[in-house]
């Protein structure tokens, strides 16, 4: 998918989300380039694998009778970014938080869930999780955050370091293990994971050989403002916290009327409003899925 951002960046409400998108060296994938190889796509789904191989982190694959070797690193090298940062003291240093931690922490200690809401992510992460879910890992449910797409969430939102390489890879061998076993015999029913981004690190790798001379295929789907929830969603969440923050002013100024009557002490300067962040309960962006992918099964 390929967001609109001339028109998104004119949102301050997104200020936030692009300054993320820029730290974690992802702005550039908002919107990849406009075609891939079908045929360089295919050969590559149909050949990978990882068995029998002595590191099982790496995806073997053949394509023009060439064998060829996928991982992080490659990935790094081809997207521009970073393999591991070059100043750890500019990331907090991980702790390995669990799964119910990271929900806990990115819902403001609002849910106790195995899993996050997208609903429940800060705004500043409705971009970014729009980002990742659409054009690095569509492998899970639609408003369901869990495993490594809530790890990467959480640590773009918390400050530590986060290699979108990594998150590529995982949905691949993912891809390997749950979907390709399964749909490897009917070759028209095996998915494309985001075969533009795809092709351009093959391209990287040296497939194909010759790409001036390969068939394309165009890939025309972009996310504008006014197709996307998320300025909806957001401004949503800024009305409901003055809805909030009103209620309760009306709720103290009433207390105090009544003490004062009663000739009561007063006992509610604790009750002065505070900012709150309620959940936002507005729809789920329905962008229409490329016409060339098709989604993969969704992880347990």
């Amino acid at each position: 998918m390929c967001f609109d951002t001339t028109t998104f960046k004119l949102r301050p409400e997104l200020a936030d989300s692009f300054h993320l998108l820029r730290r974690y060296r992802m702005e550039h994938l908002l919107t990849p380039r406009d075609f891939f190889y079908p045929r360089v796509a295919m050969d590559f789904y149909q050949s990978m694998t990882i068995n029998q191989v002595r590191d099982p982190t790496l995806i073997h694959f053949t394509i023009d009778s060439r064998h060829g070797i996928l991982g992080a690193r490659h990935i790094a090298e081809a997207l521009h970014i970073p393999y591991e940062p070059s100043h750890f003291e500019d990331y907090r240093v991980w702790t390995s938080p669990s799964q119910l931690e990271m929900v806990h922490m990115l819902s403001r200690r609002a849910s106790t869930n195995p899993h996050l809401l997208r609903r429940e992510l800060p705004p500043s992460m409705f971009l970014i999780d729009a980002l990742l879910r659409h054009n690095i890992y569509p492998l899970q449910h639609w408003t369901q955050r869990r495993e490594v797409l809530l790890e990467a969430l959480f640590r773009i939102s918390e400050g530590y370091f986060f290699g979108l390489h990594h998150l590529i890879m995982a949905a691949l061998l993912y891809f390997e293990e749950k979907v390709h076993k399964k749909k490897l015999q009917r070759a028209d029913a095996i998915p494309f994971l985001f075969p533009r981004l795809l092709c351009q690190i093959l391209e990287h790798l040296g497939y194909p050989s010759d790409p001036q001379l390969e068939r394309k295929r165009i890939c025309r789907e972009t996310l504008t403002a006014s197709q996307s929830s998320l300025a909806q969603e957001m401004a949503a969440i800024g009305a409901r916290q003055e809805q909030m923050l009103t209620t309760q002013a009306q709720h103290t100024a009433i207390l105090r009327q009544l003490q004062h009557h009663l000739g009561l002490p007063s006992s509610i300067e604790h009750l002065t409003p505070t900012t709150a962040v309620p959940h936002s309960q507005a729809t789920e962006p329905q962008a229409p899925p490329e016409s060339v992918t098709e989604e993969a099964e969704p992880s347990a």
